[in-house]
C-alpha cells in the first residue's frame, strides 16, 4: 500500500511537470504536433527501457490485451488537450479541472464495474469528491481565462 501511495504522489508530480512543459510546447507549435513529439520521446524512452531491462517486447503481448493500444490513443488526445488547456486557462486551472474530472470518471468506472470489479461509492467518498469539485470551481473561477 505504501508503494502504491508513493507511486501516486510521483505520478501527480510528473503530471504537473509534464502539463507545464506540454503547455509551453503547445504554445510554440500546433498542440497535436507537440503531442506527437511528446509521445515519440516517450516511445523512445520506453523502447530503451525495455531493451536495457531485457523485459521482452513481443507482439503476442498486444494480442493478449489489444484494448491496451487504446490507452496510447487516449494519451495522444490527453496530451493534445492539455497543450490547448494550459495555454488557454493556465496550469493550475487545467490541473484542477483534469483532477476533478478524473475523480468523477474514476468513480463511474469503479461503480459500474468497468474495470472488472465494482467498487461501492460510499458517503465519505462522495463528500470527498464534492469537496474536490468545489475546489475545482474555486480554482477555475480565478483562472487567467476567467478574469480576462
Amino acid at each position: 500500500m505504501y508503494f502504491a501511495l508513493l507511486a501516486a504522489v510521483i505520478a501527480g508530480t510528473l503530471i504537473a511537470f509534464q502539463s507545464a512543459l506540454i503547455g509551453i510546447f503547445g504554445g510554440q507549435v500546433h498542440p497535436f504536433v507537440a503531442a506527437t513529439w511528446v509521445h515519440g520521446a516517450g516511445l523512445l524512452f520506453g523502447i530503451v527501457g525495455v531493451v536495457v531491462g531485457r523485459l521482452g517486447f513481443h507482439v503476442e503481448t498486444v494480442r493478449q490485451a489489444p484494448l491496451g493500444l487504446l490507452a496510447g490513443v487516449a494519451g495522444m488526445l490527453l496530451v493534445t488537450a492539455i497543450a490547448v488547456a494550459v495555454g488557454g486557462s493556465g496550469l493550475a486551472t487545467t490541473l484542477a479541472i483534469v483532477t476533478g474530472v478524473q475523480l468523477l470518471v474514476g468513480f463511474t468506472l469503479e461503480a459500474t464495474g468497468f474495470l472488472g470489479r465494482a467498487v461501492a461509492v460510499d458517503p465519505v467518498r462522495i463528500v470527498g469528491a464534492v469537496l474536490i469539485v468545489v475546489g475545482v470551481v474555486l480554482v477555475a473561477s480565478r483562472s487567467p481565462a476567467a478574469t480576462v
